[in-house]
This record gives C-alpha cells, sequence and structure tokens, in this order.
C-alpha cells in the first residue's frame, strides 16, 4: 500500500511541474507582444518581420516588471532594415509556476513612449487599447 501511494505521488508530482512555465518561456512570450504592439502602432504599408534578438532584464518599475529589449526586421514594401523597440510589461507567474500572464505596462518607439508611466497614460486612449489588444492576441491566443 505504500509503494503505490509513493508512486501515485510522485507521478501527481511529475504532472503539476511539467506545467510549470520558465523564464525562458515567459520572455519569448514578451517578446512576441512587444513585436505586436510595435507592430499595431506601424503606419500602412509597413510590417515587422521575425524577431531577430532579444533581451529581457529586471525592470526599474518594480519587482514585478520585466522590460523587454527587440530588435526586428521592418519592411515598408521596398526597403528593409532593423528597428529596436522596448516594452515593460507586468507578469504574473500562479502558484508553483502552473500559469502565467503579462500585460504591457509600457512601450518605447524611438523617444515617443506609449502605455503607462506611474497613473498616466502615455499617447492616446485609442493607442493604448490598439496595443494591448495586440499584446493579448500575440500572447494568449
Amino acid at each position: 500500500m505504500s509503494s503505490s501511494f509513493r508512486l501515485s505521488l510522485l507521478l501527481l508530482c511529475a504532472l503539476s511541474l511539467s506545467g510549470c512555465v520558465n523564464r525562458a518561456q515567459a520572455d519569448t512570450k514578451l517578446a512576441k507582444g512587444c513585436a505586436a504592439a510595435a507592430g499595431a502602432l506601424l503606419p500602412d504599408g509597413q510590417t515587422l518581420g521575425e524577431v531577430l534578438e532579444k533581451k529581457s532584464t529586471p525592470s526599474p518599475e518594480g519587482p514585478n516588471y520585466r522590460h523587454m529589449t527587440i530588435k526586428v526586421k521592418q519592411m515598408d514594401g521596398w526597403l528593409e532594415g532593423d528597428g529596436t523597440y522596448e516594452c515593460t510589461f507586468e507578469e504574473d507567474f500562479g502558484f508553483l509556476n502552473a500559469q502565467y500572464t503579462g500585460s504591457l505596462y509600457q512601450l518605447k518607439i524611438g523617444e515617443k513612449t506609449y502605455g503607462k508611466a506611474g497613473n498616466e497614460v502615455m499617447g492616446t486612449a485609442e493607442d493604448f487599447l490598439k496595443i494591448t489588444d495586440a499584446v493579448r492576441k500575440a500572447m494568449y491566443e
């Protein structure tokens, strides 16, 4: 009886740990979300291609925030170039890292800032809704 209990407990632990989200997986989601946010604000005719580089660091905003810098291929139909975008996400790992959620806090494109800065919304409310919707679709659908 005790060996079957141990085996059941071991299987339960293995199954619960297999659903854990690690830092690398979370960073991949954040990079996709950052690219989607930047792409949502590009002028018509311009698109973003693949993410060439990504760098994730803790954000100075606080312990539950993550800063993501991405370098992506940018295309406008005629020319290709590289663009760099910076995003800050508020993130939450669930109990035992079984689930992960991240929401865009701020997006920087060059000198322009979109999203939140403290309790203030930077940019227009329309832009903020556009980028948060793009992030949600890229990260969770």
